[in-house]
C-alpha cells in the first residue's frame, strides 16, 4: 500500500524511538510508585450495630454520643492496645466514624492502610465501645436502683424507730407528716445520687473541643491588596491601549498569578472552643445543688414542726400502730418497684448487639495499587505515542526521477539539461517526467486491429517507447505519494483539451499492474469521457452516489484486474455544489477503505469553480501542463490552488 495505518505507524515510531518510548513508561511506572509510596492506597470496612438501651434515643443522636466517647484520650489509647495502630493514627480524620442509621442504629466505617489491620480496627472499636457504653447507658437505671434501695432503708430506719417509741408509748407526728417528712428525704437523697452521678460525667466530658478554619495570613491580605491595585492598573490601561498590548498583557500574566497564589493563600487553623455538652452538665449540677440546699432547708423546717408539735401532744398507742402500719405499706410497695427495676436494669439496659460484621469486604477508598499501576503503564505509553508518533515515510522502489530531484545524480555533462524551469518555478513543484508525454488522441472511427481505445497505449502496446515517459511518471507519482501520505490523486490542467483524461487512464492501468487496487472517479460533469475509453455504461455514477445511491451500483470493474470505475453518472444541475457538498467528502473517506489509489479526473481548472473545491479537498494534485501554454495560465492556477491550500504533487508535460 502507498500508505500505512496507523496502528503500522504507531509501532514503527515506537521502534524507531525504543529508547525515549522505554524512558517515557519508565518515568509513569516510576511516578507510581512514588504515589503509592507516599500516599498508600486506603482501604474502609463498614459495620451496622443495634444498640438496646432502656433510654428514650429518639431525641438522642447515638453516633454522636459514640463518637464522643471515642474523644476521650483514655479511650484511644484502649483501642491501639487492642489493636496495635499507633494513637496518632487512630486520632486522624475519617478513621473512625459513625453515623446513624435508623432508629437504635448505627453504621461504623473504620479506614486503614492494612486490611489485615482494618479488621482488628474494627473489632477493637466495637469492644471497647461496648465497655464504655454500657456503662453510660446504664448509668440512669442504676440511679433509679439506688434511689428505691435508699428508700426501703429508710423505711425500715422509721418502722424500727416507731416500734420503740410505741414501746416507750410517745408518739411524734401523724401518719401525713411522716410521709411528708419521709417523701423530703427521698427527694434529698435522690438529688445527692444524681448531682454525684453528674460529677462522674463531667470529669468525663471534655471542657473543650477542637475544630479546624480558615484563615486570612498577613501574606494572603497583601496579595489581595495587590490584586486589586493591579486590576484597577488593569482597568486604566484599556483605556490607552488594545488587548494584545505588551502592557495589557504582562499585566494579566500578573493578575493570573496573583489570583493562583491567592487561591493558595488561606490556611487552615485548628481552633478550640468550650465543650457545650460539658457546660450543660455544669449548669445541671449547679441547678441541682441549688434545689438540694431548699430541701434540705425544707426538711429542717419539718422536723423541727414535727418537734414541737411532740412537745404539745402527747401521742396514743392506736396512733403509732397506725403509723406502723402505713410505713409497713410503704415499705411493700417499694420492694416490688426495686425488684422490677433490677429486672428491667439486667435485661435492657445498654446491650449493643453487632447485626453486620465488615457488610462488605474492605473496599479502597480511590484507586488500587494495581489500578494505578496499570494507569500510569497506560497513560505513559499514550503520551509515548502522541510525542514520538511521527510515521516516516514508506520506501518504495525508485525506477527513474526527473527534474532537479536527480540532479546531483546526473553527470557533469547532462547536468545543464535539468536546470529548472518556468513551470516547476511557477507551480512550485517538481516535474514528474524526464520529458514530455506523447498523449495519442482519440480517433473517430472504429480501428477492428485494436481492442481497446487508441488512447490506452499502456494497453494497445506495452512494449511502446511511448510507454516509458509514463512509467517514469508512475515510479515518480508513487515517491511522491508516499512522501505527502495521500492516497488520493487528482488529475487537472488550467485549460480544456490538455489531455487529462488520457494521463489518468494509462496511470491508473500501469498502477493496477504493478499489484494496487486502483479506483478511477470521473468528475468531469462538463464533459465525461472515462466510462467510453474502458466500454463502460454511464447509467450510475458520481452525481447518483452524491444523492444517496448504493455504491455497488456505480463501481464498474473494468477488464483489467485491480482497475474499477465510478463514471459521472447523470450530470447534476450545479456540479461546484456537488462537489462541495458533505456527502463528496464522506464518500471519499468511505472509498480509501476499499482501495489502495484513487485517482479522479476532473474538469479545467480556470474554466470551471469545481476543481478548486475538490482539490481543496482532496489536497494532492497531478497538473498537466502543454509546452505551448501561457505562463499567465499557469500563474492563474497556481493562485487558485493556494487559496484552496491544494499541494501539487508534480506537473507532468506534454
Amino acid at each position: 500500500m502507498v500508505q500505512e495505518s496507523l496502528i503500522e505507524g504507531i509501532f514503527r515510531s515506537l521502534r524507531k524511538n525504543a529508547g525515549w518510548a522505554t524512558l517515557i513508561v519508565g518515568l509513569a511506572v516510576c511516578a507510581a510508585f512514588i504515589l503509592n509510596r507516599y500516599a498508600p492506597t486506603i482501604y474502609q470496612s463498614e459495620s451496622l450495630l443495634r444498640v438496646m438501651t432502656t433510654e428514650n434515643t429518639n431525641e438522642i443522636s447515638l453516633a454522636a454520643t459514640m463518637q464522643g466517647i471515642l474523644s476521650q484520650r483514655k479511650v484511644v489509647e484502649e483501642i491501639s492496645k487492642k489493636c496495635g495502630i499507633e494513637e496518632d493514627n487512630i486520632r486522624r480524620e475519617e478513621v473512625i466514624t459513625f453515623k446513624d442509621a435508623g432508629p437504635g442504629l448505627v453504621s461504623l466505617a473504620v479506614r486503614h492502610e492494612n486490611p489485615v489491620q482494618l479488621k482488628e480496627l474494627g473489632s477493637a472499636v466495637i469492644q471497647v465501645l461496648s465497655e464504655h457504653f454500657l456503662g453510660y447507658n446504664s448509668e440512669a437505671q442504676e440511679f433509679a436502683v439506688k434511689a428505691l434501695q435508699n428508700k426501703l432503708n429508710h423505711l425500715e430506719t422509721s418502722i424500727s424507730d416507731l416500734k420503740q417509741e410505741l414501746v416507750k408509748a410517745s408518739i411524734s407526728s401523724t401518719v401525713k407528716a411522716d410521709e411528708q417528712t419521709l417523701d423530703t428525704e427521698i427527694a434529698i437523697h435522690q438529688l445527692e445520687e444524681k448531682i454525684d452521678l453528674n460529677g462522674q460525667r463531667l470529669q468525663t466530658t471534655p471542657e473543650e473541643v477542637f475544630y479546624y478554619q480558615e484563615e486570612e495570613t498577613p501574606e494572603y491580605q497583601k496579595m489581595a491588596a495587590s490584586l486589586k491595585s493591579e486590576r484597577n492598573q488593569l482597568a486604566e490601561l484599556f483605556k490607552s491601549y488594545k488587548e494584545k498590548h505588551p502592557r495589557v498583557i504582562a499585566c494579566r500574566n500578573r493578575i493570573s498569578n496573583l489570583e493562583s497564589n491567592l487561591a493558595k493563600g488561606k490556611t487552615r487553623v485548628r481552633k478550640k472552643k468550650n465543650n457545650p455538652e460539658y457546660l450543660a452538665i455544669a449548669a445541671e449540677i449547679s441547678s441541682d445543688r441549688e434545689k438540694l440546699a431548699m430541701l434540705k432547708n425544707q426538711f429542717a423546717t419539718e422536723r423541727a414542726s414535727i418537734s414541737n408539735e411532740e412537745k404539745s401532744t402527747t401521742g396514743s398507742a392506736d396512733t403509732i400502730a397506725m403509723r406502723i402500719s402505713t410505713l409497713e405499706e410503704l415499705h411493700r410497695k417499694t420492694i416490688l418497684e426495686l425488684e422490677e427495676s433490677k429486672i428491667t436494669h439486667t435485661t435492657t439496659a445498654g446491650r449493643i448487639n453487632v447485626l453486620k460484621k465488615d457488610v462488605r469486604p474492605p473496599t479502597t477508598v480511590g484507586f488500587t495499587s494495581i489500578q494505578r499501576d496499570c494507569l500510569a503503564l497506560a497513560s505513559g505509553v499514550l503520551m509515548a505515542i502522541f510525542l514520538l508518533y511521527s510515521p516516516a515515510p514508506m520506501k518504495a522502489e525508485l525506477i527513474s526521477v526527473s527534474g532537479n530531484i536527480l540532479a546531483g545524480a546526473v553527470p557533469a555533462p547532462n547536468h545543464l539539461l535539468l536546470t529548472s524551469e518556468p513551470a516547476e518555478i511557477i507551480l512550485e513543484a517538481p516535474s514528474l517526467t524526464r520529458e514530455p508525454l506523447a498523449l495519442p488522441a482519440p480517433v473517430q472511427e472504429e480501428d477492428e486491429t485494436s481492442r481497446f481505445d487508441e488512447r490506452l497505449i499502456a494497453l494497445n502496446d506495452p512494449t511502446s517507447e511511448n510507454l516509458k515517459p509514463f512509467k517514469n511518471l508512475v515510479s515518480n507519482l508513487q515517491i511522491s505519494m508516499s512522501e505527502s501520505q495521500t492516497r488520493i490523486v487528482l488529475v487537472g490542467s488550467a485549460r480544456t483539451g490538455a489531455g487529462r483524461t488520457t494521463l489518468l487512464a494509462n496511470t491508473a492501468i500501469l498502477l493496477a499492474q504493478t499489484g494496487y487496487s486502483v479506483l478511477m472517479i470521473d468528475a468531469n460533469f462538463r464533459n465525461p469521457e472515462l466510462h467510453r475509453m474502458f466500454n463502460l455504461n454511464n447509467n450510475h455514477g458520481l452525481a447518483d452516489l452524491l444523492n444517496g445511491g448504493n455504491l455497488r451500483d456505480a463501481m464498474q470493474a473494468t477488464e483489467i484486474p485491480n482497475l474499477s470505475l465510478i463514471s459521472a453518472g447523470i450530470s447534476p444541475n450545479t456540479p461546484a455544489e456537488a462537489l462541495g457538498s458533505p456527502e463528496m467528502i464522506e464518500l471519499l473517506t468511505n472509498l480509501k477503505r476499499r482501495v489502495e489509489i484513487i485517482l479522479i479526473d476532473t474538469a479545467a481548472l480556470l474554466e470551471y469553480p469545481e476543481t478548486a473545491i475538490l482539490a481543496g479537498q482532496t489536497g494532492a494534485m497531478v497538473f498537466l501542463h502543454r509546452e505551448s501554454e501561457s505562463e499567465d495560465n499557469l500563474h492563474a492556477s497556481r493562485k487558485i490552488l493556494n487559496g484552496v491550500r491544494a499541494k501539487i504533487l508534480g506537473y507532468v508535460k506534454i
